[in-house]
């Protein structure tokens, strides 16, 4: 099962509502829970590596450090395709087009809050 958080987004006094993956589930991502329309996001911990084997639509992709800093964001990533960043140690996984919107980017530091 996976808890909801909120991320602060720079710039903004919006909060976006985030699902955490457990360990099974942040295995899967998005294929355990293919609707982002509430929450908006997925935050898939101890990640390097995504792929959109089996999804149906695009989504963003922001790979996180560490520190919550964004290391390299993959903007409408279209089904069957794979990505890594070497430096994350999590992933966000977005709506398509919401990235952009909220004017993620990499050097973004984001605020998850439990």
């Amino acid at each position: 099962m996976s808890d909801t958080i909120q991320l602060r987004i720079p710039g903004s006094r919006k909060n976006l509502r985030v699902a955490t993956a457990g360990r099974w589930r942040g295995a899967m991502g998005l294929l355990g829970n293919g609707d982002l329309n509430d929450p908006h996001a997925m935050w898939v911990k101890g990640c390097r590596r995504v792929h959109t084997f089996g999804l149906a639509r695009t989504v963003d992709i922001v790979f996180l450090r560490a520190d919550g800093v964004v290391a390299k964001v993959v903007s409408r990533m279209k089904p069957w395709r794979s990505s890594a960043c070497r430096e994350a140690a999590a992933v966000l996984e977005l709506r398509p087009g919401l990235a952009e919107r909220l004017r993620i980017a990499p050097g973004v530091a984001l605020d998850l809050l439990s």
